[in-house]
C-alpha cells in the first residue's frame, strides 16, 4: 500500500526532549529571564540595605528594578498597544534591568559616602521615570482613549441638550416679556416705559427723561384732582 506524504511526515516522531522542552523554549527562557531579574532585585535590596540600614528604603529599590521590569514586559506583550509604545515598553524594561544590575555591583564599586547618596537619589529619579511613563502608557492605550472620547462626546451632547432647554425657556419667557412691554407702550409713553424699566434694572436714567416723567406724573395728578370737580 502506497503511503502518502502526510503519513511519512507524521511518522517522524521527535524525542521527549524535543516535544516537551524544545517546543516550549519561549516559555522556559521567559521564566529564566524573570527569575534572573528577581534574583538581581534581591541583590539590589541587599546592597541598598547595606548603604542605608533601613529596610523600607531597600525595599523601595524594587520599584526601580524587578517590579517595573515585569510590568513593562507585560505591557510589551499587550496585544492592543501601539508599535511606538511597544518599543518604549522594551526600552523601559531594559532600563529597569540595567538598574538592578548596576545596584547589584554597587558595593564592588565602593559606593560610599556622597556617592551612596547619588546612587540612592538616582534610584528615586528612575522610580519617578517609570511612574510617569506608566501613566503615559495608560492614557495612550487605544481602549482607554476610546472610552475617554466616548465620555467626552456624551458630555458634549448633554451640555448641548441642556443649553437647548435653557434657550427654549428663555425664548418663551422673553416672548411673554416683550408682549407685556408692548402692552404697556400702548397705554403709556414708550419713553416712560423704558425709563421705568431702567429704574427696575438699576440703570441710571437721563435728566431729560426724568424731567419728562415728572411733568407727566404731575399732569396726571392734576387731572385726577380736577376730575371730581367737573362732575
Amino acid at each position: 500500500m502506497t503511503k502518502k506524504v502526510s503519513d511519512l511526515l507524521q511518522e517522524d516522531k521527535g524525542s521527549w526532549f524535543q516535544d516537551r522542552v524544545v517546543s516550549n523554549a519561549p516559555t522556559i527562557i521567559g521564566i529564566f529571564a524573570n527569575f534572573v531579574v528577581i534574583f538581581a532585585d534581591i541583590r539590589a535590596y541587599d546592597v541598598v540595605y547595606q548603604l542605608t540600614g533601613v529596610w523600607w528604603k531597600a525595599l523601595s529599590a524594587s520599584l526601580a528594578c524587578a517590579v517595573p521590569f515585569i510590568l513593562w514586559e507585560i505591557g510589551w506583550q499587550y496585544n492592543h498597544t501601539t508599535e511606538a509604545w511597544r518599543s518604549w515598553s522594551l526600552a523601559m524594561a531594559g532600563l529597569a534591568f540595567g538598574t538592578s544590575i548596576f545596584l547589584g555591583i554597587a558595593d564592588y564599586l565602593s559606593f560610599t559616602g556622597a556617592w551612596a547618596d547619588v546612587l540612592l537619589g538616582g534610584v528615586v529619579v528612575l522610580t519617578g521615570v517609570h511612574t510617569v511613563m506608566g501613566f503615559l502608557y495608560y492614557y495612550n492605550d487605544p481602549d482607554v482613549a476610546r472610552r475617554r472620547y466616548k465620555s467626552q462626546a456624551l458630555a458634549t451632547m448633554l451640555d448641548q441638550e441642556t443649553n437647548a432647554q435653557v434657550a427654549e425657556s428663555l425664548l418663551q419667557n422673553g416672548k411673554a416679556l416683550l408682549g407685556m412691554i408692548a402692552g404697556l407702550e400702548q397705554n403709556y409713553d414708550p419713553e416712560d416705559v423704558a425709563a421705568v424699566m431702567n429704574i427696575l434694572q438699576g440703570r441710571k436714567k437721563s435728566q431729560p427723561t426724568q424731567m419728562k416723567m415728572q411733568r407727566t406724573f404731575a399732569r396726571e395728578e392734576k387731572q385726577a384732582e380736577l376730575a371730581p370737580k367737573d362732575r
